[in-house]
């Protein structure tokens, strides 16, 4: 028998928490990938400014394959700032948050200057 695994100790504060699942468009897969990789490597510091200065606790991304071979990234905002996060980082002027901004219209197809996606329509 596989022992439960251990209930958390402390309080999630969902209401300061944002998850969105982003497609990724078919022909940027590489393209995230580097961006990742640059995000855990040579901008690690300015990726944890940009968190910081955005009030982000959390700042978490998973890559999922879908059965039909597309991609999803599903992201963790989490922290005072989590409501606000995306227009802020889309609309920044610091230059980190421009290339991030750019890096993500780029990689997702998302429009800068156009709507967030939707919040979560329900949590479990």
């Amino acid at each position: 028998m596989v022992p439960p695994l251990p209930r958390p100790t402390g309080l999630v504060r969902w209401e300061q928490a944002w998850a969105p699942a982003i497609p990724t468009l078919p022909d940027r897969l590489d393209g995230w990938r580097a961006w990742v990789d640059e995000l855990n490597g040579a901008k690690k510091a300015d990726f944890e400014a940009s968190n910081a200065r955005h009030q982000l606790t959390r700042h978490h991304a998973w890559l999922q394959t879908n059965p039909d071979g597309s991609h999803v990234v599903i992201t963790i905002h989490e922290g005072p700032g989590s409501d606000g996060y995306v227009p802020a980082m889309m609309q920044s002027d610091d230059p980190f948050d421009q290339w991030f901004a750019s890096t993500v219209a780029e990689v997702h197809g998302m429009d800068p200057n156009g709507p967030t996606p939707a919040p979560a329509e329900q949590v479990l």
